[in-house]
C-alpha cells in the first residue's frame, strides 16, 4: 500500500469517528468561526470606510487649494483666486461657463436619530456650477436647492441616520434657520454624508471671508498635467491642483491603517485563544484514539500518513469554522450602516458608511482559519506519528 492510499484510509477512519467526538470538535469550529466573524467585522469597517471615500472620486476631477494644505478645510482661496481661475487650460466649459465650483466648509450641528445626541456633520457650500462638476449628484427626493437662499440639500446617508433632515424641515445653521428643499444621493461617497447649500450664503452666515477650495471638472483625464502647468505660471500664486482620487485617498490613509490594525490585533488575540483551544482539543483526539493510531502503524502505516491524516481533519475543521464565521460576518454585518465617531465641539464631522466584506476579506480570514488549523493540528500529529507502538497498545 502506497503512501497515498494510506493517507486516505487513515483520514477517512479520522473523519468517521467525528461524530463520536462531537464536544471536541465543536470546541476548534466554534473557536474559529469566532476567530474569523469579529476580524472580517472589524476588516469590513475599514473596507466600507475606503470604499465610501474612493466612490465617486473621478480622475477627470480635480481640487485646487492652497500648497501644502492637507485638509480642504485648513485651505484658504479669495475670491480673486476664483477669478483667476476661470480662464485656465483644462477645464471643462459647458455652454462657455467654466465646470468649476468654488466651496466653503463649515460643521453643522444635528441629533442622532437613535438616541437624539449631539452630532456634527460637514456643509458644504458650493457654487452654481456644482451639478456639472458632479453630474453624479442626483436628488431622491424633493428639488434642487435656490442658489442666494438659506437652502440646504441633505445626503441620503446623513438623512438616514440624522433627525429634522427631511425635506421641509428648518434647521440652524450658523446665524439663523435654513430650510432642508431635498434628499441626494452621490454613488454612496463621502457627499452623501453631508449637507450642500449655496456657497455664498455660507460665508455670510458663518462670516468667511474666502473659499476652502474649487472643485473643476477637467477636459479629460489628461488635462490635469495642463492644470497644474498653469497653475504654477500663475505669478504668487500659493494654489496647486490634486487629482480627486488621489485626495480622496490621502484623507482615508490613516483611519484605514488604525481601524486595520485595531482588527488585525483583536485577531491575532483571538487566534491564538482559537490555537491553544485546537492544541488542547487535537492533543485529547489523539489521546483518546492512541490503541487506534498504534494499531495502524502495526500494520505498516506510515508516520506520515498519520501525520497527513490528522492535519488534514484539523484544516476540515477550521474550513467549517471559517465558514460559519463567514456566514455569521455576512448575516450580521454585511451593508450594516455605521458612522465615524465625532467630538462634542464640533472639530470633527461625523462620516457614515456601510460595512463592507469583500472576497478578499473573505479570503484572507479563511486563510487564518486553515493556519490556525495547521498550528493547532501539526504538534499533536507529530506525537501521535511518534508514539511507541508498543507502549501505546500496552495502553489498552
Amino acid at each position: 500500500m502506497n503512501v497515498f492510499t494510506q493517507i486516505v484510509a487513515v483520514t477517512g477512519v479520522n473523519l468517521r469517528t467525528l461524530p463520536q467526538r462531537p464536544g471536541s470538535s465543536l470546541v476548534i469550529v466554534i473557536g474559529i468561526a469566532g476567530v474569523v466573524a469579529v476580524l472580517i467585522s472589524m476588516l469590513s469597517m475599514s473596507m466600507g470606510f475606503r470604499q465610501m471615500m474612493a466612490n465617486g472620486s473621478r480622475e477627470d476631477r480635480a481640487l485646487i487649494m492652497t500648497r501644502g494644505a492637507e485638509l480642504e478645510s485648513m485651505s484658504q482661496v479669495t475670491r480673486a483666486d476664483v477669478v483667476s481661475l476661470e480662464n485656465l487650460p483644462g477645464i471643462r466649459r459647458n455652454s462657455g461657463k467654466p465646470a468649476l465650483s468654488a466651496e466653503v466648509l463649515a460643521l453643522a450641528s444635528v441629533a442622532k436619530k437613535s438616541d437624539s445626541s449631539d452630532a456634527f456633520v460637514t456643509l458644504r457650500g458650493v457654487g452654481p456650477e456644482a451639478i456639472a462638476v458632479r453630474p453624479e449628484l442626483k436628488i431622491i427626493a424633493g428639488r434642487m436647492l435656490k442658489f442666494g437662499e438659506r437652502e440646504v440639500l441633505a445626503g441620503k446617508s446623513a438623512n438616514s441616520q440624522f433627525s429634522n433632515l427631511d425635506p421641509g424641515d428648518r434647521i440652524t445653521l450658523g446665524d439663523g434657520e435654513w430650510t432642508v428643499v431635498g434628499v441626494f444621493e452621490c454613488q454612496g461617497s463621502l457627499y452623501e454624508s453631508t449637507l450642500i447649500a449655496d456657497a455664498e450664503a455660507v460665508r455670510a452666515a458663518f462670516k468667511r471671508g474666502s473659499f476652502n477650495s474649487v472643485t473643476v471638472l477637467l477636459d479629460s483625464k489628461n488635462s490635469f498635467a495642463a492644470l497644474s502647468g498653469a497653475l504654477a505660471a500663475i505669478p504668487a500664486s500659493s494654489l496647486e491642483a490634486r487629482g480627486e482620487a488621489e485626495y480622496a485617498a490621502s484623507q482615508s490613509r490613516a483611519l484605514n491603517r488604525l481601524l486595520q490594525l485595531i482588527a488585525w490585533l483583536i485577531g491575532a488575540i483571538m487566534a491564538v485563544g482559537a490555537v491553544f483551544s485546537a492544541l488542547n482539543t487535537m492533543y485529547s483526539a489523539v489521546s483518546e484514539r492512541g490503541v487506534e493510531i498504534a494499531t495502524l502503524r502495526a500494520l505498516g502505516f506510515s508516520g506520515l500518513s498519520v501525520v497527513v491524516s490528522i492535519l488534514i481533519e484539523a484544516q476540515l475543521l477550521a474550513l467549517l469554522g471559517a465558514c460559519v464565521g463567514v456566514a455569521l460576518a455576512q448575516m450580521f454585518f454585511a451593508g450594516q450602516i455605521v458612522s465615524t465617531v465625532g467630538d462634542t465641539v464640533g472639530h470633527n464631522p461625523q462620516f457614515v458608511f456601510s460595512l463592507t466584506i469583500s472576497l478578499g476579506l473573505v479570503a484572507a480570514s479563511v486563510a487564518l482559519a486553515c493556519l490556525i488549523g495547521l498550528v493547532g493540528g501539526i504538534f499533536p500529529a507529530l506525537r501521535a506519528a511518534r508514539m511507541p507502538v508498543a507502549a501505546a497498545l500496552r495502553g489498552a
